[in-house]
C-alpha cells in the first residue's frame, strides 16, 4: 500500500476528526445511543435509522458525502458504535466520531467508516494507557477479525521482536507492521514509548479491512510517565482499501486491471526483505498467507 500514502491518510484522519464539522444539521436527543454501521448497506437507510444524528457534507464535484458525528469528549453520555458484518459484530464505548463516506461513482452503499474514540483521561499514564489500547485490540480479535500484513512488508511476528532494534523499520526499511506491535503480543512499555508518537495496526476479516490508530501527545510536566492518546478506527471496503494511495483518476477506474502487477511488484518487495531477514536469522512467519481478494477471482 505504501508507507506515504498511509501516513497521509492517517494524518487526514487526525485533521478531520480534530475539525470536525462546523455545520451540524441537529442536535443530540438520544442518551447512550448505538450507532449501528455496516459496509456494503444503503448510507440513506443507516442514517435515517440511526439513534444519532448525522450531519451532512458533500463536494459533488468528486461524488463524495460524508455523513458525520460530533461529539464532545467532555459529554457523559457518549454513545457507542457496533459495526456489523456478515457473520459478526463488534462494539467501541464512547465514540466522539464517526464519519461515514459515500463515492457516487460507484453507488449509494457504504464504502468507508471511521470512528473515533474517547480514550482515557488526558495525562492519564503511558503504561494505562497501553493497556487500554490492548484491551481494544483483544476485542478486535475475539471479533473474528486477523493481523494483517501488508503485501510488500516482510512477515515477521512479535516473537521475532527482541531480534529487531529500531522502531518503525526493519533491517533499515520502513514498515507498517513493526513486530513490537503484534496484536498477539503484549509490548513492555519501553517498547511501547518507542514506538510512538504514532501506533498502527491492521487487520482483515472476510473481504473488509479494518485499522486501528493511534496518535500520543506528551504531557508537558512529565512526558516520559503521562499523556494523552488520540485513538482511531478505519473500516474500509476490499475496493477502498485498494484504492488507498491511487491518485490518477484513470488508474482508480482500472484498478481491478491494475491489482495484479501491483500485487507482483509489492510480494517482489516483501520477498526481498524476508530474503535479508532470513539472513539476519530473523524468522518468517511462514503461517501467514494473505487473505483472497475478490476482485481478482475469476
Amino acid at each position: 500500500m505504501g508507507e506515504c500514502a498511509m501516513k497521509s491518510l492517517w494524518f487526514i484522519v487526525i485533521f478531520i476528526f480534530l475539525n470536525g464539522c462546523n455545520d451540524r444539521e441537529s442536535t443530540v436527543t438520544v442518551h447512550n445511543a448505538n450507532v449501528e454501521l455496516a459496509l456494503h448497506v444503503s448510507a440513506q437507510e443507516t442514517i435515517a435509522n440511526s439513534a444519532e444524528k448525522f450531519s451532512k457534507e458533500c463536494m459533488k464535484n468528486l461524488g463524495l458525502c460524508w455523513y458525520k458525528i460530533r461529539r464532545s469528549a467532555n459529554e457523559k453520555d457518549l454513545p457507542s458504535v457496533t459495526i456489523q458484518s456478515a457473520d459478526g459484530k463488534i462494539s467501541f464505548q464512547h465514540a466522539i466520531g464517526v464519519t461515514v463516506v459515500v463515492d457516487d461513482k460507484i453507488g449509494k452503499n457504504i464504502e468507508n467508516i471511521g470512528v473515533t474514540l474517547r480514550a482515557l483521561p488526558d495525562n492519564s499514564t503511558h503504561e494505562e494507557n497501553r493497556n487500554f489500547i490492548i484491551n481494544l485490540l483483544k476485542d478486535i480479535k475475539v471479533a473474528g477479525w486477523q493481523r494483517f500484513y501488508l503485501p510488500e512488508e516482510p512477515r515477521i511476528s512479535g516473537s521475532q521482536a527482541a531480534k529487531i532494534d529500531v522502531p518503525g523499520e526493519v533491517l533499515g526499511h520502513p514498515v507498517l507492521n513493526h513486530p513490537w506491535l503484534d496484536p498477539d503480543y503484549k509490548i513492555d512499555i519501553d517498547h511501547w514509548l518507542k514506538s510512538g508518537p504514532l501506533y498502527k495496526w491492521y487487520f482483515y476479516h472476510n473481504d473488509e479491512y479494518l485499522s486501528l490508530m493511534a496518535w500520543r501527545r506528551d504531557s508537558n510536566d512529565n512526558p516520559g510517565k503521562t499523556g494523552t492518546y488520540l485513538i482511531t478506527l478505519g473500516l474500509r471496503s476490499e475496493r477502498e482499501f485498494w484504492l488507498a494511495g491511487i491518485v490518477d483518476k484513470q488508474d482508480r477506474a482500472n484498478w481491478k486491471a491494475l491489482l495484479p502487477k501491483r500485487i507482483e511488484e509489492y510480494h517482489a518487495l516483501r520477498s526481498a526483505l524476508e530474503k535479508k531477514a532470513r539472513a539476519a536469522g530473523i524468522e518468517i512467519d511462514e503461517t501467514y498467507q494473505d487473505p483472497p481478494i475478490n476482485a481478482l477471482r475469476k
